[in-house]
């Protein structure tokens, strides 16, 4: 996680199962903007990598 301002961004890597039962691998990137103390913003970013 990484931490500056109002920003607090973290990476990284999940392996979820799809609807056949068969792994996915996938990287992410969340990125959370809080104002007055409470998340104002959430962005969200998924990307599907090789196994």
């Amino acid at each position: 996680m990484i931490a500056e301002g109002e920003f607090v961004t973290a990476l990284g890597d999940i392996t979820t199962k799809d609807k056949d039962g068969k792994r996915v691998h996938q990287s992410y990137c969340d990125v959370w903007r809080f104002r007055d103390g409470q998340m104002a913003e959430l962005r969200a970013f998924v990307i599907p990598t090789e196994s």
